[in-house]
């Protein structure tokens, strides 16, 4: 697929293979996903490497509700450009996920927080990610790495964690619990016209979520880095308007790269089994934008996809 301009893809949920769910005749178990307030927005759609004539960011992710900025997810090095070339206002923005900490993932963070002063930022800001392990901090202990008054990278933006400090925001963070021990969904924020959940997911050795994002009705779905071993994505993901997944490798990876993501038989498998309408393969490295024109689609088992 060519770049968009402005480098992001905006796909509105009244995409074709998201319509039929919409105009069922059966009563619905949820809320009817009101397809015309919700829109998907690709911030970065590539990994960490310097692929020579690819002008994409890293990985980011942006849900608007009614055209105002909601949710982001993940921040990777570049996608905030995109974001301001959007046209959004950060200070439309509720919360911020990310699936984990890896630097292609939320280097951008503390730019957000920067440039949040110069849009007169008046609402707190919550903030979630996984707990933290022998290689990555804990969304708190990021956060606060990245802005505490104390200790942080950017002392002078470390207002916005104090509560008792002079800010006219204050960023409210919480580490999500991780373990591959309990793999239950976890209720991560209700509110904001919101309903956010994850459940952990296995990206090697880092603490990782997996999110589902449900507004107005309809589902959006983040696998994140994965390898998809641990099972429990299918059960977050059941019936999913829109789901999102990571295709950094190829269906003949092994070693590290197939210990941190999914092949392509897997994400189909996930798509299938959660009976995705429609799904967006993503954050694209060398050997994944090698491989893309080539996947043999049984190994996507029929899902609607579209590779960016």
């Amino acid at each position: 697929m060519q770049p968009q301009r402005y480098l992001c893809l905006l796909l509105t949920l009244l995409a074709w293979s998201i319509a039929p769910a919409c105009a069922s005749t059966e009563p619905p178990a949820v809320e009817r996903c009101d397809a015309e307030r919700v829109q998907l927005q690709m911030l970065g759609t590539r990994g960490p490497e310097l692929i020579p004539g690819d002008d994409q960011a890293s990985t980011s992710y942006l849900i608007r509700l009614d055209g105002k900025a909601k949710v982001i997810v993940d921040a990777g090095p570049g996608s905030l450009q995109n974001f301001k070339k959007s046209g959004a206002a950060f200070n439309d923005v509720d919360v911020m996920l990310f699936t984990h900490f890896h630097v292609d993932h939320s280097a951008d963070f503390p730019a957000y927080i920067k440039t949040a002063f110069f849009s007169q930022r008046d609402k707190d800001l919550y903030v979630y990610g996984p707990d933290g392990g022998d290689f990555v901090a804990a969304a708190d202990d990021f956060v606060a790495r990245a802005l505490s008054n104390q200790y942080g990278m950017f002392p002078y933006l470390g207002n916005v964690l104090n509560p008792d400090a002079n800010s006219p925001y204050h960023i409210i963070s919480h580490a999500i619990p991780w373990s591959f021990g309990d793999l239950s969904v976890r209720d991560v924020h209700d509110g904001h016209g919101l309903k956010i959940t994850a459940v952990p997911s296995h990206h090697g050795p880092f603490p990782a979520h997996a999110f589902r994002v449900d507004i107005a009705g309809c589902s959006i779905g983040f696998t994140g880095d994965m390898s998809g071993r641990l099972g429990a994505v299918p059960g977050l993901f059941a019936d999913i308007d829109i789901l999102v997944a990571h295709f950094a490798i190829a269906e003949d990876a092994t070693g590290i790269p197939a210990n941190l993501h999914m092949k392509p038989s897997t994400i189909g498998k996930i798509a299938a089994e959660s009976r995705a309408k429609q799904l967006l393969l993503t954050h694209l490295m060398k050997r994944s934008l090698a491989a893309r024109d080539s996947i043999h689609l049984s190994l996507l088992l029929n899902v609607p996809h579209r590779r960016l």
